[in-house]
């Protein structure tokens, strides 16, 4: 008989050998594990992760798919690699550096099955300084509204359920984007106006030690990368002019995928008139710039970030 899975991992994997025979431990542990595929994009592999994953692999030859990539590539270009042969109906991006609770994938696929309407499905994890740990920061993503998704990455995406077929609609992850091809991605979602959903409990545990493929080049790419999807999708307000000229290395008006270049206005055909409409906002922007400035003179910012992380789910 053909295995046919549920749920297919797509995995970037970069010097990730001290976390995969965990990793791969956290997976067999799922109570969904029997129905799951693993593909692991191994960019660069030294011989040691290479012998992990072919020994995991040689166990159970139908669930797993390993790729190679001999050049470092982005993260969007991995995902998008595992995406387009995975097999399953549903899929989700796991770090070899984050956990998940054993049952978070049965809750999240229970979830999807119960609203046929989303695309994708989220929810509570828990962010730690250091891989293994169970205490450090919750982080309690909002229920889904479209307007404010459309502004803020405010659900991560580390623990992410999607429908594989999503890429009719909108596309595979913009391969331009290192670090932050997941925000770009939400973003367009909710642009284009399809539903997410959140999962109830606790998902997992994200590491935030700045030593997986997703954060190891640090908080500038990623500042930039962001920068880019806020000029992208109109968030005027929030662009931080500090990054303007580094963004100018991408193209704002397409998504990369593998050697084509697809106009964003092919899947969200409101574009043009949506930037339009929210120009106004850079001058929004300008007045935020100065408040901020003010609040950290003042010492306050770090306050007031504390209040909108708490109270309003500044973006994560």
């Amino acid at each position: 008989m053909v295995f046919a899975p549920s749920i297919s991992v797509l995995t970037s994997v970069y010097r990730g050998e001290i976390f995969l025979p965990k990793f791969l431990e956290n997976l067999r542990s799922q109570t969904v594990f029997p129905e799951l595929e693993l593909i692991l994009i191994l960019n660069e592999p030294t011989p040691l992760e290479k012998q992990i994953s072919k020994d995991f692999q040689l166990k159970m030859p139908n669930q797993v798919e390993i790729q190679y990539a001999n050049k470092r590539e982005t993260l969007g270009s991995s995902w998008n690699k595992a995406w387009k042969v995975a097999r399953a109906p549903y899929l989700t991006m796991w770090n070899v550096d984050d956990r998940r609770l054993i049952d978070s994938l049965q809750r999240q696929l229970t979830a999807m099955y119960v609203n046929p309407d989303w695309s994708l499905c989220y929810g509570d994890y828990m962010m730690v300084p250091e891989y293994g740990l169970e205490q450090g920061s919750i982080r309690n993503p909002p229920a889904y509204r479209a307007h404010h998704f459309r502004r803020s990455f405010a659900q991560g995406g580390a623990f992410w359920l999607f429908r594989k077929d999503i890429h009719e609609r909108v596309g595979y992850f913009d391969e331009q984007f290192s670090v932050g091809p997941d925000m770009e991605l939400s973003f367009r979602l909710a642009t284009k106006g399809l539903e997410m959903g959140k999962c109830e409990g606790l998902l997992g545990y994200f590491t935030n030690a700045a030593q997986g493929l997703s954060t190891r080049d640090g908080s500038q790419v990623s500042k930039i990368e962001r920068t880019v999807i806020q000029l992208r999708y109109g968030v005027f307000d929030k662009v931080d002019r500090d990054f303007l000229k580094q963004t100018k290395a991408y193209r704002l008006d397409a998504v990369k995928e593998a050697d084509s270049w697809v106009l964003i206005n092919t899947y969200v055909t409101n574009i043009e008139s949506l930037i339009q409409w929210q120009k106004p906002l850079w001058m929004l922007g300008l007045f935020r710039r100065w408040f901020q400035i003010l609040a950290k003179r003042f010492g306050l910012l770090g306050y007031i970030h504390d209040i909108q992380d708490r109270f309003l789910k500044r973006e994560i």
